[in-house]
């Protein structure tokens, strides 16, 4: 009898080990929504007031590459885009963060190639100037915890990947004053994206360059805990890229689009506790430079590019489902 119930146990252990495991697969259902009104990449956007705030960057327009203040918003109930206030100036391919009911624009640079350190803040619809950052970082990665916004590398010089970083500022929003953290532990880089989970975000890829030497992008990976300010290496990214999104859930991480020596149309799934990816969806198509905005369970991601001096037009909306078996 002692054997049975052991072997019951066993089986009935097993099966929610399996049971677990199973309910942990997912997949991402896409589809497209409204194309928004002005297409563009290098934008900021947050999600906010229950909607996709979106605003800022270049777009191409008779061969030549333009910037705007244009800021418009989409809301996913009725499928529509909306034109918003502007933003102080046009400029883009900076650090953006929604803390509360507050937008802040962080570095950046210009049409004239001018870096931006003006921080602007928008409340109760209204723009601000409420200080300036310590360093220009143009195509940083970024992630907000709680009310700090961490910005990691980026360029002073948006045509040279050489004067690339690895500097990690850190932005208070409440008392507005900026801190140094410690150097990220690869090498300088740009074009690459960051997420949060908990208090540890997670730092993936980009591209850099030495000087005299080609550039080249990037696999590998880090996990920086904000509560101890100190890196540790994690898994490299299956695959060396730039100019692609991380957005997290609460969980998971998640890679979206960018660029290898291709535009890239792949989703992988990053497990912190694992250690591992998982290629778990396919975009609608390749995008590269496009803001995956994550809210309500669906990723929300709007224009972008979809091939060299060319702005995609649309938004592409991926429901995450978590399959059962």
């Amino acid at each position: 009898m002692k054997s049975v119930g052991f072997l019951f146990l066993l089986l009935f252990s097993l099966g929610i080990c399996l049971g677990q495991a199973i309910n942990e697969q997912m997949s991402i259902e896409w589809k497209r929504g409204e194309d928004i009104p002005l297409p563009r990449g290098g934008y900021f956007a947050v999600w906010q007031n229950g909607g996709l705030w979106l605003a800022g960057g270049s777009f191409w327009k008779d061969g030549k590459k333009l910037w705007t203040d244009d800021a418009s918003f989409y809301d996913p109930k009725a499928d529509k885009w909306s034109v918003v206030k502007p933003i102080p100036k046009a400029f883009g391919y900076g650090a953006t963060a929604a803390v509360g009911k507050d937008i802040f624009l962080l570095g950046g640079v210009d049409g004239g190639g001018r870096p931006n350190k003006d921080v602007y803040r928008l409340r109760k619809g209204s723009w601000d100037k409420i200080g300036e950052s310590p360093a220009a970082f143009i195509f940083p990665a970024y992630a907000t915890v709680g009310e700090k916004i961490y910005v990691f590398g980026g360029s002073s010089n948006p045509a040279d990947v050489t004067t690339a970083s690895r500097n990690v500022w850190i932005y208070d929003t409440n008392s507005n004053k900026w801190d140094s953290g410690p150097a990220i532990p690869g090498g300088p880089r740009q074009i690459f994206s960051a997420a949060a989970v908990g208090t540890d975000i997670f730092v993936f890829g980009g591209i850099t360059q030495r000087s005299g030497e080609p550039p080249h992008n990037l696999d590998d990976a880090y996990r920086f805990s904000t509560k101890t300010n100190t890196w540790t290496s994690i898994k490299k990214m299956p695959i060396a890229m730039r100019a692609f999104w991380a957005g997290a859930d609460g969980k998971f991480v998640y890679l979206l689009g960018g660029y290898s020596d291709a535009g890239l149309d792949t989703v992988y799934r990053y497990l912190p506790k694992a250690d591992k990816y998982e290629l778990i969806s396919k975009l609608p198509q390749p995008l590269m430079d496009t803001k995956f905005i994550f809210a309500n369970n669906t990723f929300f991601g709007a224009s972008g590019e979809d091939k060299l001096a060319s702005r995609f037009k649309g938004i592409v909306i991926g429901h995450v489902n978590h399959e059962q078996k």
